[in-house]
C-alpha cells in the first residue's frame, strides 16, 4: 500500500510548514493449521521518504517539492558500474574476432 501523509505541523513566526511524506508498506501473515497443532507468522515493512513540504501563511499556500540528488546520483553510479564493464566485454571480443595486420 502507498499512501502520501501529512506530518505535525511546525510553526515558523506567521507559517506553518507541513511536511509530507511518502510511506510504503508491505505485509503479508501466513496462518497454518493442521492436526494438534496451530502456527502463524508474519513479516513486513515500511518505507518512509520525504516528498515535499508545504508552507502555508494567512495569505498564500506553496508546496516545496524535495528531490533526492543523492539517490539519483548514486543510480547513476549503479548504472555506469553495470554498462560500463559490459563495454569493455563487447570492445575485447570484438578485437579478437578482427585478424591481426601485418
Amino acid at each position: 500500500m502507498i499512501e502520501v501523509i501529512e506530518g505535525e505541523p511546525i510553526r515558523v513566526r506567521q507559517r506553518k510548514l507541513l511536511p509530507l511524506v511518502r510511506v510504503e508498506t508491505h505485509v503479508r501473515r501466513q496462518a497454518f493449521v493442521g492436526a494438534g497443532r496451530l502456527a502463524g507468522r508474519g513479516h513486513g515493512y515500511v518505507h518512509m521518504r520525504p516528498v515535499a513540504i508545504v508552507e502555508r501563511s494567512e495569505t498564500e499556500e506553496r508546496r516545496i517539492e524535495i528531490h533526492d540528488r543523492t539517490g539519483q546520483a548514486l543510480s547513476g553510479l549503479l548504472l555506469a558500474a553495470c554498462v560500463i564493464p559490459l563495454l569493455f566485454l563487447l570492445a575485447v571480443r570484438l578485437a579478437h574476432k578482427q585478424p591481426a595486420a601485418r
